[in-house]
């Protein structure tokens, strides 16, 4: 089960929002078994440029490499994105 990476992709999520600039979506669909999370990142033209996304209850082989991918992807964004606003 992937609710704990679940959790932690949409806590980055909320930090890229708010300190950074950057344009991501988390969208979480709740549906029996299947439920699902996508993560979209979009570039300065509202292009989506990466895209990632996890089963809720299974762990598919091929979806394993999307946590680690979109953990790396929205880090890098806190790391290289600060808001303006927020640097002292």
């Amino acid at each position: 089960m992937n609710e704990e990476k679940i959790k932690e992709l949409f806590e980055l999520c909320l930090r890229v929002s708010s300190e950074t600039t950057a344009h991501v979506n988390f969208d979480y669909t709740a549906c029996d078994d299947i439920s699902r999370v996508y993560i979209y990142v979009f570039n300065d033209a509202g292009e989506i440029v990466k895209h990632f996304s996890l089963c809720q209850f299974y762990d598919f082989k091929f979806e394993s490499q999307n946590y680690e991918d979109a953990k790396k992807c929205l880090l890098e964004l806190l790391i290289n994105g600060r808001c303006p606003l927020n640097e002292s």
